[in-house]
């Protein structure tokens, strides 16, 4: 008989049991994460759920779904994904643009600059991008997986105060402060389906993702009248960190269930030489979802508020999706995401799946209450 391999000789049912009073503890602290990524279409299309389903996609979601895969195809290489996200609820970028055309004429209208400053003021950016590259081996039995994530984010907040539009020539002290970060992930993940000597060991399966994270923060403000709304990376500060997931899958027939904690080992980084730092700790996520031959629902929920990048609000996502493989070749995806803390945003998602032979092409949108985001990517089975 094969042994589990992550068994010892002595303590044969030690990790399982380990992992489940780890994730349940990491569930009572008071952590700052940052918020809980999305790094592949396919997620986005189902408004941010992927926790419970995608074999495909869970060096992203959760290493243990490698276990899920029907194996028709023994690889799947996403090459790559791409994926953007922008949020400008107050009109930031067509403000400042307007602004700084306004400062230029001379004489100014005081008054229409006044009424720009207004406007900025309180208001924030934040856009994030995402590529990925990955190579999965998924099996009932043992599967593996390699990837390369970059993902990036940036907020923008104007500080209004100190200005003198009546001088000659106008005074403005008013500033952009920049505040974002850039984490290069490079790892290899693992899973396995335990063996059912226990009844709870039933269609369990267990996943880990190591990986080693190069992390550059920056932070910084430019004069208002200058400034550009996009982040620049200069001067930024780095630094890198070791790191794992870890995953579980429970399947009851049609019905799964999927908790998985990301970025476990924390880890203090700058933003730049701003003085302001940020925290790379756990983000708990669980997932439930019912999967027959056709059609996904899944509902995902973080089990942590998650400290956002700079000046954004923090974050508990809830996330509901629905997929449903129309044809051989079309996959229909949408979903619905709300916020349950901070601002308590809403979005609603959408996306299509396209299988042509060995070609695999996923689309996704997604749009709401403080912004839009896009994503594709192209994966190869074989």
């Amino acid at each position: 008989m094969n042994r589990n391999l992550f068994d010892t000789k002595n303590h044969s049912h030690w990790l399982p049991r380990g992992l489940l009073a780890f994730l349940l503890g990491l569930m009572t602290q008071t952590v700052n994460a940052l918020p809980f990524g999305v790094f592949d279409a396919r997620t986005m299309a189902m408004g941010g759920a992927g926790v419970a389903t995608g074999s495909q996609f869970a060096v992203f979601n959760n290493p243990a779904l490698l276990t899920t895969a029907e194996e028709i195809h023994e690889w799947f290489a996403l090459v790559p994904t791409l994926g953007r996200f922008r949020s400008d609820p107050d009109n930031v970028k067509d403000t400042l643009d307007t602004f700084q055309q306004a400062t230029n004429s001379n004489p100014i209208n005081q008054t229409q600059v006044q009424g720009y400053l207004d406007a900025l003021n309180g208001s924030q950016y934040s856009t994030s991008k995402n590529t990925a590259l990955a190579l999965a081996i998924p099996s009932r039995i043992l599967s593996g997986a390699a990837f390369f994530n970059v993902y990036e984010a940036s907020t923008a907040k104007p500080v209004i105060g100190g200005d003198n539009l009546a001088a000659s020539p106008p005074v403005y002290n008013s500033t952009l402060a920049q505040r974002g970060l850039r984490i290069v992930e490079n790892g290899v993940g693992m899973a396995k389906l335990l063996e059912a000597d226990r009844p709870w060991k039933r269609n369990l399966a267990v996943g880990v993702n190591a990986k080693f994270l190069l992390v550059s923060g920056y932070g910084y403000s430019e004069p208002l009248t200058s400034a550009d709304i996009d982040i620049s990376h200069s001067n930024s500060a780095n630094g890198s960190q070791f790191s794992f997931d870890i995953g579980l899958l429970k399947e009851f027939g049609v019905w799964k269930l999927g908790l998985v904690a990301k970025n476990i080992i924390p880890a203090n980084f700058q933003y730049g030489n701003s003085g302001e730092s940020f925290r790379i700790e756990p983000q708990v996520r669980a997932g439930f979802a019912y999967q027959s031959r056709y059609t996904v629902f899944e509902l995902d929920i973080d089990l942590l508020e998650n400290k956002p990048v700079g000046f954004d609000l923090p974050s508990q996502i809830a996330a509901l999706g629905w997929e449903w493989q129309a044809w051989k070749w079309l996959t229909l995806r949408a979903g619905y995401q709300q916020n349950l803390t901070g601002n308590e945003a809403e979005y609603g998602a959408a996306g299509i799946g396209l299988n042509i032979d060995l070609l695999q092409i996923d689309i996704a949108a997604f749009n709401g209450d403080e912004g839009e985001g896009v994503a594709a990517q192209f994966g190869l089975q074989f």
